[in-house]
C-alpha cells in the first residue's frame, strides 16, 4: 500500500494513494514529496527503479533486508537501513523489524512492513500537523519525526519495565518464592540483547548528524537531528537504568534468601538444640532403668523396701539438676 504525501513550497500539503498522481508530481519538479510503502507489493516496489532510478545495490538490500543498520551515500540521494527491534518474551530473542529511508532535497522513500504501519501514521500526522516546518526544513523534517517516533516507540516498554521490577522488588522484600529468580535473570537478558542490537542503531544516528557529505539536510534542520541523536543516547541510558536495577533486585534476591536461609539454620539449631538437651537429660535415666531392668536373679536392692521409690526420687533429682544447670547456662 502506497501513502502519498506531497507539499509545495507556500506549504499547501496534499496526501493521496493515487500512483498517477505521484508520477505527475515527481515528474514535473514542482513539489516536495513523501512516498511511504507499507507492505509493498511487487508492483509498487519496482517504483523504485522505473520512477526512482535508486541504485541496484540499494533495491536489493530492500529485497533482502540487512541484517545490520547504515547509510549509504549517493550522488544526489542518501539511503538509509534501521531496525525497530521487539523483544519477543516467549522465544527470548530479539526480532528486528526492518525499514528503509530514501532521501534528498526533494523526496522521501520509505519502505517498511505492517508491523510498523503505526508509527509511519503517527510520523504523517505529525508532519501534517505542521507545514510551516516542512516548507522551512524540507523532507529533513519528515526523517527527524520519522526517526524519533520510532524512538518514542521503546518508551511504554521501558515504563512497562521499570514498572514490573519495581513490583518484583516489593515481592522479594516480603518473601522469596520460586519463580522470581527467573523472572530477575530474564530482565537482564532483555536489557543486556535490546542494548546490544541498539548500539548500531545509535552509530548510524551519529554518523547522519556529523557526517558532512550528507548535503540534503538543510542546515536550520541539524538540531532536529541532534535531538534524535539525544533521544537514542536517553534511550540507551534508561536501559542501562533498567540493568542496573535488575542487577540491584538481584541483590536483594540473593541477601533475602541468604537471610531465609540464616533463619532456617538458626531454627534447626534451635531444634537440635532442644533434642540434645532431651537426649542428654535422658542418657543418665536410661542406663539406671537398663542396669534395673536386667533378668539377674539376684539383686540385693529388690529386698529394700522403699527402694523403688528411691529409685524414682534420684531419677528425677537428676532430670531435675540437669534442667537447672542448662537454665542456668541459657540453653533453652
Amino acid at each position: 500500500m502506497l501513502k502519498i504525501l506531497f507539499w509545495s513550497p507556500a506549504g499547501e500539503i496534499v496526501q493521496t494513494e493515487d500512483v498517477s498522481r505521484l508520477k505527475e508530481v515527481y515528474l514535473n519538479k514542482t513539489h516536495a514529496l513523501w512516498v511511504d510503502m507499507d507492505e509493498p507489493t511487487e508492483e509498487e516496489l519496482s517504483l523504485l527503479e522505473t520512477l526512482f532510478h535508486f541504485h541496484p545495490f540499494a533495491i536489493k538490500a530492500v529485497r533482502d533486508e540487512l541484517e545490520i543498520p547504515k547509510l549509504g551515500l549517493y550522488e544526489d540521494y542518501a539511503f538509509l537501513v534501521l531496525h525497530r527491534v521487539f523483544y519477543q518474551f516467549k522465544t527470548e530473542a530479539c526480532e528486528r523489524r526492518e525499514f528503509e529511508v530514501f532521501f534528498s532535497e526533494r523526496f522521501i522513500v520509505t519502505i517498511h512492513g505492517g508491523n510498523l504501519s503505526r508509527t509511519f501514521a503517527a510520523a504523517r500526522d505529525k508532519v501534517y500537523e505542521h507545514p510551516k516546518e516542512m516548507v522551512a526544513h524540507g523532507t529533513g523534517y519528515v526523517l527527524f519525526r520519522l526517526l524519533n517516533l520510532a524512538i518514542q516507540d521503546y518508551n511504554p516498554a521501558l515504563a512497562g519495565w521499570q514498572e514490573s521490577l519495581d513490583e518484583m522488588e516489593q515481592k522479594v522484600l516480603r518473601d522469596v518464592k520460586d519463580g522470581i529468580l527467573e523472572k530477575i535473570l530474564e530482565f537482564k537478558k532483555v536489557v543486556s540483547v535490546m542494548r546490544k542490537n541498539l548500539l548500531p542503531e545509535r552509530e548510524v544516528l551519529k554518523e547522519l548528524y556529523e557526517s558532512k557529505d550528507v548535503s540534503f539536510i538543510r542546515p536550520g534542520a541539524k538540531p532536529y537531528f541532534k535531538a534524535v541523536l539525544d533521544n537514542m543516547n536517553t534511550l540507551l541510558r534508561e536501559l542501562d537504568g533498567i540493568r542496573d536495577h535488575a542487577a540491584s533486585v538481584f541483590d536483594v534476591y540473593a541477601a533475602m534468601l541468604t537471610i531465609k536461609m540464616t533463619e532456617s539454620s538458626h531454627q534447626l539449631n534451635f531444634v537440635m538444640q532442644r533434642l540434645t538437651i532431651a537426649a542428654t537429660i535422658f542418657m543418665p535415666l536410661t542406663f539406671i532403668v537398663g542396669v534395673y531392668g536386667m533378668n539377674f536373679e539376684y539383686m540385693p536392692e529388690f529386698h529394700w523396701k522403699g527402694f523403688y521409690y528411691l529409685l524414682w526420687a534420684i531419677m528425677l533429682a537428676i532430670a531435675g539438676g540437669m534442667l537447672y544447670f542448662f537454665k542456668r547456662k541459657k540453653w533453652f
